[in-house]
């Protein structure tokens, strides 16, 4: 959905990122990129100004460390779009806004596949400390199997893999944030040949 402020959990040098941006409005704007590192200290950032319906794919392979992007505007709404690819693995994320309902503080991941790499980001768009608690259920019974917490600064990310998930879980995931927060999953299988990327579903 259209919107004046959008995210992308995760960008990283180990990927080929590719991100296009579109103003949809009907006015000229201006669009500024920052990417924040893990202490949320601004690394990168771009800018560019485009008519209305022009689309811009920002040089998102510059920043040599792993980031978190946010993308702005003076005012028009923007559309953006993120493939990242690593060989055969490919995957896809519509920038997460408030508007589409991507941004909250409860989420909701239905499924964690035994056997396969579970990898999560959760980036803390909050102005304060964002309190969160990571909860892993088993499929079959609802039994809590694993539950973590971290206090994440604002514009910080917590990064989330199997040492904490449980590489041999077949569950489902909700995560719990005093802040509203961005939850991005990467599923990996069939030895790293497949990739599969989902957003966390918000809960009200």
């Amino acid at each position: 959905m259209p919107a004046t402020r959008i995210y992308f959990a995760q960008l990283d040098p180990v990927w080929h990122d590719w991100i296009q941006i579109v103003n949809v409005g009907k006015a000229p704007t201006n669009v500024s990129c920052i990417g924040r590192d893990e202490n949320g200290a601004v690394v990168w950032n771009a800018q560019q100004a485009l008519r209305p319906y022009q689309t811009w794919a920002p040089p998102v392979d510059e920043p040599k460390v792993s980031v978190s992007l946010e993308v702005r505007t003076d005012g028009q709404p923007i559309l953006g779009e993120r493939h990242c690819h690593d060989g055969t693995q490919v995957l896809d994320f519509p920038g997460a806004c408030e508007e589409d309902g991507t941004l909250g503080r409860r989420l909701f991941f239905p499924e964690l596949v035994a056997g396969a790499t579970d990898w999560f980001r959760f980036l803390n768009v909050g102005d304060a400390d964002a309190h969160i608690s990571f909860v892993v259920r088993s499929v079959t019974d609802a039994r809590v199997t694993k539950q973590h917490s971290k206090a994440v600064k604002p514009k910080c990310w917590w990064d989330v893999g199997d040492e904490l998930v449980g590489a041999a879980v077949q569950g489902t995931v909700e995560v719990v944030s005093s802040q509203p927060i961005v939850g991005e999953r990467h599923l990996h299988y069939k030895g790293g040949q497949i990739a599969v990327g989902q957003l966390g579903q918000v809960l009200h």
